[in-house]
């Protein structure tokens, strides 16, 4: 049986990679082979002490994500999959200071994608193919139907 004292001493140092959300810590924790009531314990006093933040966290992943010109749709499906309940995803969105213009990161993306290929000579199919390509990659990037049909709308 491993103690107190090492289950502390392995999450501080896991922790101390960079910022994770209560669920990595334990899931870690757990890969390490402690019991889960000492899994327990170690995360909330971890919270308590503010090592463990999951809203703080999700106000940082979504400044991250958005300079990483994801959506928010990808940005809140991702710490949902890390663990943060939809709640704190919810609040931590609302304290956010600036949210980029999400129409706006992703027709920057889609004319990227587009600079340097001459529309007016591509044929119809050429064409569908490179919008159905900015249409994915859009999607892939979280953002939201109607906003990638604007772009593509606005491209044509």
């Amino acid at each position: 049986m491993k103690g107190s004292e090492d289950i502390r001493n392995t999450a501080v140092r896991y922790l101390g990679a960079g910022a994770k959300t209560g669920r990595q810590v334990r899931e870690y924790l757990r890969r390490k082979g402690f019991e889960d009531d000492d899994i327990d314990v170690t995360v909330r006093e971890l919270e308590e002490y503010r090592y463990i933040d999951d809203l703080a966290y999700s106000v940082m992943y979504f400044e991250y994500g958005f300079e990483k010109g994801r959506g928010i749709s990808r940005i809140k499906r991702e710490l949902s999959q890390k663990g943060v309940d939809s709640d704190v995803i919810e609040e931590a969105y609302g304290q956010l200071e600036d949210v980029p213009d999400q129409y706006e990161t992703a027709r920057s993306i889609a004319e990227d994608m587009v600079r340097g290929a001459d529309m007016e000579r591509m044929d119809h199919d050429e064409r569908r193919r490179l919008m159905a390509k900015v249409g994915r990659r859009l999607s892939s990037r979280g953002f939201t139907s109607d906003i990638i049909y604007r772009v593509l709308d606005d491209l044509r």
